[in-house]
């Protein structure tokens, strides 16, 4: 048996209570200072007799938290069931899957007009460190610190429990990257004073999908406006020709409904982000605030499709009063789908609210996208000094192109 020597160690709780005690048994010794006062005629007074007596506070109610305030009703429960559709939901089929829910020709790119502006587009070198200091600002310079998400590696390191980590939430991340390159944007194209950015939009909307009912419940990072809608893409003649002769993809025997079970407890409300005639959609910017993607690329361009479908569709039903069928005037929607330093771009052009085509009404809605670009590849510290690598200017550049249609 090994002699090891004793520690004189105590409990600290029970040493603090204990010295409490002894402390508190003190008496006040007589130091011979009131002898001394009134030896030389002082008189002494007891401060309670001078002093005001103490006003007993009164407690005042707590007000109500904005939680308590503005908490909408229940939703209450229905006859008839109702596939909501939110921003978790993500569609198995990837894009076919949204094609078919939001009745929509795909087009593999971009619209010309929109490609040859933004490869038109020469950034100088002082807008492009400018966009390189709003990443820094974003993703490493801000002094926010908040409790981050743990991310278990089950491939690497299985049932391994990682340490707590402290940093800048993606969220805010994205916020703060995205309205620095906003305010970038109105200074660079000059048209800043006559739109209107609108910061935590939402947007609920009824609709009729054959004999099912549908709802989208969308939020938006930012919503740009303009005094002037955006020119539709095709012509009445080309959506025709193409609805006409295109078909749609065939994902049998799923539902286009699948992963997305239907409700009978829901709100029959309707809201869109700017309840005015005279502002119309013109860029609606959406954040994917996952560490993690769960679907592919192909999924998340479906999102963007269902997002941009959602934003139009509240617009043209809410604000120019189309509850179904055939527009007179088609609603375009731009969309930045946003997930890290992912940035993927599509247009949308409304058409129809008829989800459902036959053979005398085949109209459908167009959608113009092509793959996401990394607007960097890293951002980080190195040895104490943040980093930033593989900054790619096109997207800055294609993002300009955008802002600059209306």
């Amino acid at each position: 048996m090994r002699v090891t020597a004793v520690l004189r160690r105590q409990h600290l709780g029970n040493q603090f209570i204990y010295h409490w005690m002894i402390q508190g048994r003190k008496r006040i010794r007589e130091d011979g200072m009131k002898a001394a006062l009134s030896s030389k005629g002082i008189n002494i007074v007891d401060p309670k007799d001078v002093l005001t007596p103490v006003i007993p506070l009164k407690k005042v109610p707590e007000p109500p938290s904005l939680e308590e305030t503005f908490t909408p009703p229940p939703p209450e429960k229905r006859d008839t069931p109702c596939h909501v559709f939110t921003q978790r939901f993500s569609p198995i089929m990837g894009l076919s899957q949204a094609q078919l829910i939001t009745n929509t020709l795909i087009r593999t790119a971009l619209p010309p007009h929109i490609t040859k502006r933004a490869d038109d587009t020469h950034t100088t070198p002082e807008m492009g460190e400018r966009v390189k200091e709003a990443i820094l600002h974003a993703h490493l310079l801000d002094s926010h610190q908040e409790q981050l998400p743990r991310l278990p590696d089950v491939t690497k390191h299985p049932g391994w429990v990682f340490p707590v980590e402290y940093g800048i939430p993606l969220r805010r991340k994205n916020k703060t990257l995205n309205y620095q390159l906003l305010l970038l944007l109105d200074q660079v194209e000059g048209c800043g004073l006559e739109r209107q950015l609108v910061e935590d939009s939402s947007i609920q909307v009824l609709l009729q999908h054959g004999n099912r009912l549908m709802q989208m419940k969308h939020d938006a990072a930012y919503l740009v406006s303009s005094p002037q809608p955006l020119p539709p893409v095709a012509s009445l003649e080309e959506v025709q020709e193409a609805s006409g002769s295109e078909e749609m993809p065939d994902i049998y025997p799923m539902s286009p409904f699948i992963n997305c079970r239907a409700r009978d407890t829901y709100s029959l409300d309707e809201r869109y982000g700017v309840e005015s005639a005279s502002l119309h959609p013109h860029t609606v910017f959406m954040h994917h605030n996952q560490p993690r993607m769960r679907q592919s690329q192909d999924g998340f361009m479906g999102m963007s499709l269902l997002y941009a479908f959602s934003h139009a569709a509240a617009y043209a039903k809410l604000v120019q009063k189309n509850p179904t069928g055939d527009l007179k005037t088609p609603v375009t929607v731009q969309v930045v789908h946003i997930h890290c330093q992912h940035y993927h771009v599509g247009i949308f052009q409304l058409n129809t609210l008829n989800l459902t085509p036959s053979s005398q009404n085949p109209t459908r809605n167009l959608f113009w996208t092509q793959t996401w670009d990394c607007l960097f590849n890293s951002c980080k510290f190195e040895t104490g000094r943040p980093v930033l690598q593989g900054y790619n200017p096109r997207v800055f550049n294609l993002l300009r192109a955008l802002h600059a249609q209306g």
